[in-house]
C-alpha cells in the first residue's frame, strides 16, 4: 500500500473515535470481578459515559442513569426509590433503583423518555424524599458530577455521591438480601455488619 494510501486509512479510523469519550471510559477503570455487565455494574460511575452513542455499549443507550446510596459515608445501593424527572416541556418521568442503588432510563420502549434538557430531579422512598437543588443541565449521567465524598477537596467542581438517609437504611442497613450481587459498591469504605 502506499504511503498516501495508508495516511489516508489511519486517519480514516482515527478520525472516528471521540478523544474526550475515550478518556471517559478510560477514568471508568476495570470491571469490579464477581459482578457481571448489566444492571448491578458500576455503581456510582457515569452510566453515560459507555450508555451513549460512540459508547461500548451504544446498542443500550441510556437517556438518564445513575445511582443512589443510603448515606454519605457508605457506599450501600438502596432499591426501590422512584427517581422522579421532569423536564424543560414539562414532560415527567419516574424511574426505580435497582437492588444496588442503580437506574437506568431508555429513550425508547414502553418505559422509554427523552428528555429536554434542563430537567429537575427528586428522589423518594418510604416518605424520605430529597430535591436536587439545582436543574441538570446537560449531563445525563447522576456520576458525571457526583463523584465525590462529602468532604470532597473541591466542592465547586464535584459533588458527593447521591444519599437518600443520612444514616444507614433502616430496613437493610447492608442493602437487599435477596439481590444477585454484594449491593455494597466497590470502595465502600465500611465491612459488611455479620447478620445474626
Amino acid at each position: 500500500m502506499r504511503p498516501a494510501k495508508l495516511a489516508l486509512l489511519v486517519l480514516l479510523i482515527f478520525s472516528c473515535r471521540d478523544p474526550a469519550l475515550d478518556d471517559r471510559i478510560d477514568d471508568l477503570g476495570k470491571e469490579t470481578s464477581g459482578i457481571p455487565k448489566g444492571e448491578f455494574h458500576r455503581a456510582g460511575q457515569p452510566c453515560t459515559a459507555c450508555h451513549v452513542e460512540g459508547g461500548p455499549a451504544s446498542d443500550i443507550p441510556f437517556t438518564m442513569a445513575g445511582t443512589v446510596f443510603a448515606q454519605p459515608s457508605r457506599l450501600v445501593g438502596v432499591a426501590g426509590v422512584e427517581i422522579r424527572m421532569s423536564d424543560a416541556e414539562g414532560s415527567k418521568h419516574i424511574a426505580k433503583t435497582n437492588c444496588v442503588g442503580n437506574f437506568f432510563v431508555k429513550p425508547d420502549g414502553a418505559d422509554g423518555w427523552k428528555p429536554k434538557f434542563p430537567v429537575l430531579v427528586e428522589i423518594e422512598k418510604s416518605n424520605v424524599r430529597k430535591r436536587m437543588n439545582t436543574v441538570i443541565g446537560r449531563e445525563s449521567s447522576c456520576g458525571g458530577c457526583h463523584v465525590g465524598s462529602v468532604d470532597t477537596p473541591n466542592p465547586y467542581s464535584q459533588v458527593p455521591h447521591i444519599y437518600l438517609f443520612g444514616t444507614d437504611e433502616p430496613a437493610s442497613p447492608e442493602g437487599e438480601k435477596d439481590c444477585a450481587v454484594d449491593p455494597r459498591a466497590p470502595g465502600d469504605p465500611t465491612p459488611a455488619t455479620p447478620t445474626p
